[in-house]
C-alpha cells in the first residue's frame, strides 16, 4: 500500500491511511488572523455543546477537529492548534457522516457578504482610477446586463423568453438573483468546461488510442459538483490507477511519456511559474536555473506516467493471446494508461547537464521553488520533499495547493478574472514570476486573499466579480499599449468564443433545452477496464480474448466511438446534415479541424490558452453562407418556429432582435425595417442580417 500525503485525508482515492489522523501531518493551516468562517453557535446549540468532534474511519483512525465546510465527498476540518485536513465523507464511519451532513446544513457562509466583498474590489479600481485622473464607465443597461451574463457565465445568448422575464421583474435585486440562477444553471457547467478545458488541454485522444472518456467526464462531475480548486488540482497531481476507471489520472497523463513537458504546463498553469525555458538550460530572462527545474521534477521521479511495466507487445506475449483475438492495440493502449508509485526515485540530471553545481547522471533530490527569502518561513514550505520518495508527489501536492502558497491563489484569481474581464490583472497568466508587472498589484494581492477566503470556492468567487460594479459597467475597446496599464474601468469589449457564437446559434435553433443533452462515453472505457495488474492471468486472457475476439461466432472487437453514434443522456440530441446540434461542451474534444468551432478559434488542446478570436474571411463566409445559417433558417428551427406565430411584422422584427442582440429595436431600426417587410423581406432574411452584425457576435 502507497504511503498517503502527510495531510492525511482519511483516505484519497479510496486507499486507507496506515497512520493516525491525530498524529498526521496538516495539509494545509489557515491564517489564524483571517478565520475561514465566523463561529457557528447555531450548530452548537442543535449539535453536541463542544464544536469539537472527533471524526473517525472505519479503521479506527482518528482527529479531534471542527467542521468548516462539507465539500462533495470531502469534509473540511479544523483542529484547536488551526491545523486545517479534508476528510474523505465515504469512509467516515456511518455517524460521522450523518453528523457532517446534517451540520453541513447549519453552517453560515463565508463571513464577508457578497455585496460587501464586491465594494471592495471596487474601491480599489476606483483608488487606481482616481491616481491617473480616470473614472468607472457608467452602468450597463439592463438588457445588455443580461446578454453579457448570460454569455459569461452559461456560454449562450439568452432567449427572448428569458430576457422578457428579467426586465419585467420589478423587484430590487434581481441582477443578484439572475446571477445566483445561471451560476447553479447546467449552462454554467458548460461554459466552465470549456473554459477548464482550454488551460487543461483536455483532448479525447492521448494518441495510439488512448482515449481520456473517463478522465473528462470526471471533470465535468466536478465541476457540477462545484469542487473547491484546490481538491481538483491536489486529486489530479495524487491520484494513481487505470485511465479506464481512475479519471483524475488524465492530468498527468494528457503528457504521457513526457513527465518533464508536464510539470512545465503544471507549473505555468496552477502557479504561473514561467520556468519551460529551465527544463533545457538556465532561463535568459529569470531567475529560474535548469538545477531548480530537475529539482521540482524529482517530486515525480517516482512516479511513472503512461504505460505500466508491461507495453502492448510484451502483454500479448506474456499471455500468450491467440494472434487471432487479439484486441486492437488501441483498446491495449487504453488499458495500461496508468499513473503508479515507484518504490524509488528514478530522476537523475541530465548527459548534458553542463553546470557546476551537478555532475550529469547524478540522482535529483526534490526542492521546492521559491519567489523570495520570506518564503522560507512561509507555511505551504514546511517539511515537505525530505521523506521517503514514494511521498514526493503528495508533498507536491500539498505545497501546490496550499492557501499560502505564494501563487496558487493569485494565479487561479487571476485567471478568473481574465474569463470575465477579458485581460487579467496581470499578463501573461502563464507568467506571474513577478507580481510587481500586474497593472494593479494591490488588486492581484486582494482577489487572491479573496480567493484564500472563500476556500477556492470557483463559485463564490465568481460571485464576488459578477457583483463588483466595474463588471456590471459599459465596456471598453481594447487599450493601446501607449495609454499605459489597463486599470478595469468596466471589462473589454470582446468577440464571442467559437464555443460561446456556436452555442448561441444553437439556442436560436433547439433553444435552452441544449443543456439536457449531455454525451456520455465514459461507458464505452469502463466496459474494457480490466486489473492487468490484479486479476489471475488466466482470467485477463480469458477478458482480452472476449474483447479481441474476431471470427466465427464470437463478439466483434471493441473499439470505442468507431463507427457508431455517441451517447448521450436526456435523450438523442437534433441533428441537421450530419451535424450533431449539441453543446460544444457535449462534442469531441476538440472538434475536427473543418468544424465550426475550430474555424472560429477553438483551441487545438495541444498548448494551454490557445484558444483564438482572431477574425478572418472563412469566418465571414461561414457566417453568411455556412451551415448554421441553414441552421436557423431551416422550417424547424426554433426561432422561425416561433417567428410564424408572432401576428405582424412588428411583433416579429421585435422577437428577431430580442432573440439576436438582447434588446428591442430602436424607432429607427423598427421603421426602417418595417418598411423593408413590406417590400419582401422575411424573417429568414432578418435573422441572416442580425446573424452578421457586429453586434451578435461581440460582447458588449
Amino acid at each position: 500500500m502507497r504511503h498517503l500525503p502527510p495531510s492525511l485525508q482519511i483516505t484519497l482515492a479510496g486507499v486507507l491511511c496506515s497512520v493516525s489522523l491525530a498524529q498526521a501531518k496538516p495539509a494545509r493551516k489557515e491564517a489564524d488572523s483571517q478565520p475561514a468562517l465566523e463561529p457557528k453557535p447555531a450548530l452548537h446549540k442543535t449539535l453536541p455543546s463542544s464544536p469539537w468532534h472527533v471524526w473517525s474511519d472505519s479503521q479506527k483512525n482518528t482527529v479531534k477537529a471542527e467542521l468548516l465546510y462539507l465539500d462533495g465527498n470531502y469534509v473540511g476540518v479544523q483542529t484547536e492548534q488551526g491545523q486545517f485536513y479534508r476528510l474523505n465523507l465515504t469512509k467516515l464511519v456511518p455517524a460521522d457522516r450523518e453528523f457532517a451532513e446534517k451540520a453541513s446544513q447549519l453552517l453560515p457562509g463565508p463571513k464577508v457578504p457578497t455585496v460587501e466583498a464586491a465594494a471592495k474590489i471596487d474601491a480599489i479600481i476606483d483608488a487606481a482610477l482616481q491616481k491617473k485622473g480616470l473614472q468607472k464607465n457608467p452602468a450597463l443597461g439592463e438588457d445588455q446586463f443580461v446578454r453579457r451574463l448570460y454569455l459569461d457565465v452559461t456560454g449562450r445568448i439568452p432567449t427572448a423568453h428569458e430576457l422578457g422575464t428579467f426586465l419585467a421583474d420589478n423587484t430590487p435585486n434581481k441582477r443578484s438573483k439572475l446571477i445566483d440562477s445561471l451560476l447553479a444553471s447546467e449552462g454554467c457547467h458548460s461554459q466552465h468546461f470549456n473554459w477548464l478545458a482550454d488551460m487543461l488541454r483536455v483532448k479525447d485522444d492521448f494518441g495510439k488510442g488512448v482515449k481520456s472518456y473517463v478522465y473528462e467526464e470526471w471533470l465535468k462531475e466536478q465541476i457540477a459538483a462545484n469542487r473547491h480548486w484546490d481538491a481538483l488540482v491536489y486529486e489530479m497531481m495524487t491520484a494513481e490507477g487505470r485511465l479506464t476507471s481512475t479519471g483524475p489520472v488524465g492530468y498527468l497523463l494528457r503528457d504521457r511519456g513526457m513527465p518533464l513537458d508536464n510539470l512545465s504546463n503544471t507549473l505555468t498553469t496552477f502557479l504561473g511559474a514561467n520556468l519551460s525555458c529551465a527544463q533545457c538550460h538556465d532561463h535568459p530572462m529569470a531567475e529560474w536555473t535548469q538545477r531548480n527545474f530537475y529539482e521540482m521534477a524529482a517530486f515525480f521521479g517516482a512516479t511513472e506516467q503512461g504505460f505500466s511495466k508491461q507495453d502492448v507487445a510484451t502483454t500479448i506475449k506474456s499471455l500468450g493471446l491467440d494472434k487471432n483475438k487479439i484486441p486492437p492495440k488501441n483498446i491495449l493502449s487504453s488499458l495500461l494508461a496508468r499513473v503508479d508509485t515507484l518504490p524509488e526515485n528514478k530522476l537523475t540530471f541530465p548527459k548534458d547537464y553542463k553546470y557546476p553545481d551537478a555532475n550529469p547522471g547524478d540522482p535529483v533530490r526534490p526542492k521546492l521553488i521559491s519567489w523570495s527569502k520570506a518564503d522560507e518561513n512561509n507555511p505551504s514550505f514546511t517539511n515537505l520533499g525530505k521523506g521517503n520518495p514514494t511521498q514526493w508527489r503528495d508533498d507536491f501536492a500539498v505545497w501546490l495547493t496550499h492557501p499560502d502558497n505564494p501563487r496558487f491563489g493569485a494565479a487561479i484569481a487571476n485567471r478568473v478574472w481574465k474569463r470575465f474581464f477579458g485581460l487579467a490583472v496581470q499578463e501573461p497568466v502563464s507568467d506571474l514570476d513577478n507580481l510587481d508587472l500586474a497593472s494593479n498589484p494591490e488588486l492581484l494581492k486582494h482577489l487572491a486573499a479573496e480567493m484564500k477566503r472563500l476556500h477556492f470556492d470557483l463559485r463564490e468567487f465568481q460571485k464576488v466579480l459578477l457583483h463588483t460594479a466595474a463588471y456590471q459597467a459599459q465596456a471598453n475597446s481594447t487599450p493601446k499599449a501607449e495609454d499605459g496599464p489597463y486599470l478595469f474601468p468596466g471589462p473589454l469589449l470582446r468577440r464571442m468564443s467559437a464555443e460561446q457564437i456556436w452555442d448561441s446559434v444553437l439556442t436560436l435553433v433547439v433553444g435552452p433545452d441544449l443543456d439536457r443533452y449531455k454525451l456520455k462515453r465514459g461507458d464505452e472505457m469502463r466496459r474494457i477496464d480490466i486489473p492487468l495488474d490484479e486479476a489471475p492471468a488466466s482470467v485477463v486472457k480469458s477478458k482480452l480474448e472476449a474483447i479481441g475476439a474476431k471470427k466465427g461466432n464470437a463478439k466483434k472487437a471493441v473499439r470505442p466511438n468507431a463507427g457508431k453514434e455517441p451517447t448521450f443522456e436526456g435523450g438523442t440530441p437534433p441533428n441537421f446534415e450530419g451535424l450533431t446540434l449539441a453543446r460544444a461542451s457535449e462534442l469531441p474534444q476538440p472538434s475536427r479541424e473543418s468544424h465550426f468551432l475550430r474555424n472560429f478559434g477553438q483551441s487545438d488542446r495541444d498548448i494551454a490558452d490557445t484558444n483564438s478570436t482572431e477574425g478572418g474571411v472563412p469566418q465571414i463566409l461561414m457566417l453568411m453562407n455556412g451551415e448554421i445559417q441553414k441552421f436557423i433558417s431551416s422550417p424547424n428551427s426554433l426561432l422561425m418556429k416561433q417567428a410564424s406565430t408572432r401576428q405582424t411584422p412588428s411583433e416579429q422584427i421585435q422577437l428577431l432582435y430580442q432573440s439576436f442582440l438582447g434588446r428591442s429595436p430602436s424607432p429607427d431600426e423598427q421603421k426602417v425595417t418595417a418598411t423593408m417587410y413590406q417590400n419582401g423581406l422575411t424573417p429568414k432574411d432578418l435573422a441572416w442580417v442580425l446573424l452578421n452584425t457586429r453586434e451578435f457576435i461581440f460582447i458588449q
